[in-house]
Order: structure tokens, then sequence, then C-alpha cells
């Protein structure tokens, strides 16, 4: 696996994040200012080397976080804010389904829709 200057530094910069990041927004903080073409082409690079995983909220963009942290989202179905809570409770569920279902689990995308306490008030 070759890791160039441009790969290192959007990973860096999606390892730090402390939030998944949209590619517009990795563009936005990258130092070196790849032009959107590569920024895609790495992200699907680091993705199949399991170096960051993606996850897309609706219809709108794909989300990019790294694989160093296990990370659960609530997303607002109208301000399409994310906030990220890492209490994982799957296990059990995990194990009822690969034994009902003789189905060997790898990953998880966990996720609640609702809305935000913003939302709810406006």
């Amino acid at each position: 696996m070759v890791m160039t200057k441009k790969r290192k530094e959007i990973l860096e910069i999606i390892e730090k994040s402390n939030k998944p990041l949209t590619a517009e927004e990795i563009y936005k903080v990258n130092k070196l200012k790849p032009n959107f073409s590569t920024i895609y082409r790495t992200l699907n690079f680091l993705e199949s080397k399991n170096l960051i995983k993606s996850v897309s909220f609706e219809n709108g963009p794909k989300y990019f976080y790294s694989t160093n942290k296990h990370y659960h989202f609530l997303y607002c179905i109208k301000c399409g804010n994310i906030e990220i809570f890492d209490k994982c409770t799957a296990t059990q569920l995990e194990e009822f389904v690969e034994e009902k279902f003789d189905f060997q689990i790898i990953d998880h995308v966990f996720y609640f829709k609702g809305l935000c306490k913003n939302c709810q008030e406006g």
C-alpha cells in the first residue's frame, strides 16, 4: 500500500476530526489543496484499505470517519446536524442475529434519525 503525502494528509484530517466529514469539508481544511477528483479517489482508496469508513444519511453526501474509533450517530432530519455517541449495545443483537440466521457479522453502522433539540424548539 502506497501512502502518498496527499493520502496521509487526508487520513490525518479524518483521524483528528471529532465528527465524520464530507469530501467538501475535507477539501476545505486540506493544506495541499488537491482537486475534488483526487479527494474522492483518495477517500475510495482509504476506505478500500479499511483505514476509514463512510456513512450517508437520507439522500445526503457520504460522511467519512476513522476506523480507529467506534461511532454511532444521531441525525437530525430537519437541519442535518450529526451528533456522535459511543455507547454500543449491539453485542447482544449481533449474537442473536449470528445464531438465529447463521450470519457472520463483520461490522455495523448504527444511527437514529429524528429532530435535534434546536429543531424541536423551532
